[in-house]
C-alpha cells in the first residue's frame, strides 16, 4: 500500500468521525431542548454525585497503591537497597591515599 493510498484512507476516516461527531452533537442539544429546565438541573446534579464519588474511588485506589508500595519488599529494613552490612561512610577513603612512584608526595589533584 503506497502512501497516497492510506492518507486518502485515513482522510476518509476522519471525515467519516467528523461527521458522526456533529450527528451526536446535534442529537444531544436536541434530546437537552426537549427536556425541562428542572430536568437538566436534576441531570448535572446527579452527574456531579457521581463524579465525586468515583473521585473519591480514585484517590481511595491510590492510597491503597501507595500504601502497597511502601509495605512493600523494597522498603522493608533487610532490602538490600536501602540497608547494607557494610557502613559505607565510615570506610576509610582509598582516593588520597595512593602511593604509586608518580603522584609520591604530590596530591592527586593539585600541583
Amino acid at each position: 500500500m503506497g502512501i497516497k493510498e492510506f492518507l486518502a484512507r485515513k482522510f476518509k476516516k476522519d471525515e467519516r468521525f467528523k461527521y458522526l461527531e456533529k450527528e451526536m452533537k446535534i442529537r444531544r442539544i436536541l434530546e437537552q431542548r426537549q427536556k425541562s429546565s428542572n430536568e437538566r438541573e436534576l441531570e448535572r446534579f446527579m452527574e456531579e454525585r457521581r463524579q465525586e464519588a468515583i473521585k473519591k474511588n480514585l484517590e481511595k485506589f491510590r492510597e491503597q497503591e501507595k500504601n502497597k508500595l511502601w509495605h512493600s519488599s523494597i522498603f522493608n529494613e533487610k532490602s538490600k537497597i536501602l540497608h547494607t552490612d557494610k557502613q559505607i561512610l565510615k570506610e576509610p577513603t582509598t582516593m588520597f591515599q595512593i602511593k604509586s612512584s608518580n603522584l609520591a608526595g604530590k596530591g592527586m589533584f593539585w600541583k
